[in-house]
């Protein structure tokens, strides 16, 4: 029911959720180690009481906060008063019992020993050393009158005066009866305490600060009431609840200042009603529920049976929990390693090469995790069973985002720019025209060998975007290169950058077609930096250069375009002056001819690999994995659009390997990329929604 609870079967309370895989560790025979992220904390059942608290500072009432997380239920008052066996100790060997006064005249505790007539009564500050004797059970205290030791089938404490309290093995309680019985079928011992549920016991649950809002508290009271009195009794612990989280912390007497100082808020809640033998409690058709709740959900509580299985209960249906995502709560965002090992064990495979966790229940928590070994066997595993066997928070596992978006192509490039280089001395300035994309998607190597950021313009003027992202490094820039001919950025351009930022130098890197621009760019890479290893696209198609330019601009490596079937004299001679060796060819034939290839290979002499595929979305996954060893760790990875190419064109600058996807779906080679990634924890997405929308960076997350 609480926050800490581990999994098991219904009726005991499990631990609460969010999250997502990431962080690489060196490989182990068993593979790589990989990170688990999420948020929340629990089971995800139920009342989530972060949520419950934030709903309360937003003036819900506690009806109004059970009403939302049980669903069709009633914020009714029902009696209290029956009396409930709470365990305190189970399987224990010995117990120890001690007095303090609560008040003047407090202090003294009597003991008896089952049906006999033995007893004997603690003087303030004694010890009493509770034991098996056989089948009976033995009470010891030297300094207890009239008797020093007594046994019975079982021993019993009374002490219920409000002046006294009994210590069991440190803990204080101040109400109660205490029975200690031998357990049935070991020698130890239950230590159970008989307490009325309406003050002696819920006066002393400890499941949230005290501290909280009062609503807030009023709603824990009536689930905490709800679930002690909907609970049987059971024999193999002797009650109807531990005190523990396997049903709700029942804590003992305050004792610390400011424990002491909050209680009066907690006792006013539990008794709402303003009786002594009534409390509220949510109820669904006239009966009261189990009230199960958890720390908090991650932002959507779960269905009962994606949790446990079995039936669906009606009030515990999955519902939006946006509260628990606020800051307040601590496990709102949280991370854990699992080693290679561990996740490969869960799964019974010798490694674990691919994690696909996109079969979700409906509160978004992983219903059946699936797992690919790097021989290709496969195995699957319940989504709450492997949250249990990797000791999780949850089972709401997912990755981190970040969107980095605009009004339009211009705004987009400026998000992505605000991420780099606050203190560049240069900066890249392409077109965002339609007609001249391709002078963005080669410009992307050039803008990490300056060392600035790549922004757009229109034609004839700057965007605001782009002036605000010049305007912030406006006191170290130096260098501006523009990136195209003056059909693509105008010399009125040059003329307003010059003007808006004296001390500036334009360097125009133009050409008569798109090949002489990627000729003049790889050049100025050149001038800098050796380029041993360049990429070839095709100029007929934007995608598989924009879907290369992100490891091209971390590996500085030039992008040469060609026509599809011929290499042209501007690509030609940038082969000659690159001195290049090796050449990756993005793209399958339709894009890149196999006389391309050929002249690489045959007539250059040059090594060649394909990174082809069925389509763009196939040909961006194939680079990234084939360039992904060559990144120290990949703990982040860029996901844009591969049809709304003019929010993508500044991608490639966050030198990041990048994926494809679909408005309709994130097609199956991006989230192969995701799966097979387990250092990855954050999906950066570059676009606005109209180009890549919220649903596919869900779908992404929870890949």
């Amino acid at each position: 029911m609480s926050h800490a609870r581990r999994w098991r079967a219904p009726g005991a309370l499990l631990v609460a959720l969010v999250a997502v895989l990431a962080t690489a560790v060196p490989a182990t025979a068993a593979g790589p180690d990989w990170t688990v992220r999420g948020s929340g904390w629990g089971h995800g059942i139920g009342m989530s009481q972060y949520g419950a608290m934030e709903m309360a500072r937003d003036g819900y009432g506690a009806a109004q906060i059970l009403g939302h997380y049980y669903t069709g239920t009633t914020y009714d008052a029902v009696a209290d008063t029956a009396v409930v066996f709470v365990n305190l100790k189970g399987g224990v060997t010995s117990t120890a019992l001690s007095s303090r006064a609560l008040s003047t005249g407090g202090g003294t505790i009597r003991l008896t020993a089952g049906s006999t007539s033995q007893a004997m009564t603690l003087p303030l500050g004694a010890a009493v050393t509770v034991t098996r004797s056989g089948a009976s059970v033995r009470a010891t205290c030297t300094s207890c009158s009239p008797a020093t030791t007594i046994t019975g089938t079982y021993v019993q404490a009374v002490w219920n005066d409000g002046r006294t309290l009994l210590t069991v093995d440190g803990t204080p309680y101040k109400s109660g009866v205490l029975v200690i019985w031998p357990t049935t079928s070991s020698a130890t011992l239950q230590v159970v305490n008989k307490v009325r549920v309406h003050d002696e016991y819920l006066d002393y649950i400890r499941e949230v600060p005290w501290s909280w809002p009062v609503e807030a508290l009023k709603a824990q009271a009536a689930a905490a009431r709800g679930y002690a009195l909907s609970q049987t009794y059971k024999a193999a612990c002797y009650c109807h609840l531990y005190d523990d989280t396997r049903s709700q912390v029942y804590g003992g007497y305050p004792t610390a200042s400011g424990d002491l100082a909050a209680w009066p808020n907690w006792t006013k809640a539990v008794r709402a009603t303003g009786t002594t033998t009534t409390g509220y409690v949510a109820r669904y058709g006239g009966k009261i529920i189990s009230a199960y709740y958890a720390s908090s959900s991650g932002g959507r509580t779960q269905n009962n049976e994606d949790v446990w299985g079995g039936s669906a209960v009606p009030y515990l249906r999955s519902v939006s929990d946006p509260w628990s995502l606020r800051p307040s709560n601590p496990n709102r965002l949280w991370s854990t390693t699992v080693s290679g090992a561990s996740l490969a064990s869960a799964f019974g495979l010798p490694d674990v090469a691919r994690l696909d966790l996109r079969d979700r229940t409906a509160g978004r928590g992983v219903d059946v995790a699936r797992a690919t070994s790097s021989a290709g066997a496969v195995a699957t595993l319940d989504g709450e069973r492997m949250r249990s066997v990797l000791g999780l928070k949850s089972t709401v596992v997912r990755h981190d985002a970040t969107r980095l978006g605009g009004a339009d192509r211009y705004a987009v490039a400026g998000a992505v720019a605000a991420r780099l280089y606050p203190a560049a001395t240069a900066a890249v300035l392409a077109s965002g025209d339609g007609n001249a994309v391709f002078d963005a998607c080669v410009a992307g190597p050039l803008s990490s060998t300056v060392g600035g950021p790549l922004l757009l313009s229109y034609r004839d003027s700057l965007p605001a975007a782009t002036r605000a992202q010049l305007d912030a490094r406006a006191a170290t820039l130096r260098d501006v290169y523009v990136v195209g001919g003056p059909g693509s950025v105008s010399e009125a351009v040059v003329a307003e950058v010059e003007s808006r930022y004296p001390g500036v130098t334009v360097h125009r890197l133009g050409g008569r077609n798109r090949f002489a621009v990627s000729q003049n760019v790889a050049a100025e890479i050149r001038s800098r930096r050796a380029t041993p290893t360049v990429v070839v696209a095709s100029s007929a198609g934007v995608a598989d250069a924009l879907g290369s330019s992100g490891v091209a601009a971390a590996l500085y490596y030039p992008i040469l375009l060609t026509a599809p079937t011929s290499v042209p004299p501007e690509t030609v001679a940038a082969l000659d002056a690159s001195g290049a060796r090796i050449a990756h060819i993005v793209g399958g034939t339709a894009s890149v001819g196999p006389e391309v290839e050929s002249y690489l290979a045959t007539t250059r002499g040059m090594t060649v690999r394909r990174h082809g595929g069925a389509d763009r979305y196939e040909v961006s996954a194939n680079v990234a994995t084939y360039f992904r060893p060559a990144f120290a760790s990949v703990g982040e990875i860029v996901m844009s659009s591969g049809t709304a190419f003019a929010d993508a064109l500044a991608a490639g600058s966050l030198r990041r390997i990048m994926v494809l996807t679909a408005r309709t779906g994130v097609p199956e080679g991006a989230m192969k990329v995701l799966q097979t990634t387990p250092e990855l924890q954050t999906i950066t997405v570059v676009g606005g929604p109209a180009s890549v929308p919220d649903a596919r960076i869900t779908q992404a997350r929870e890949s």
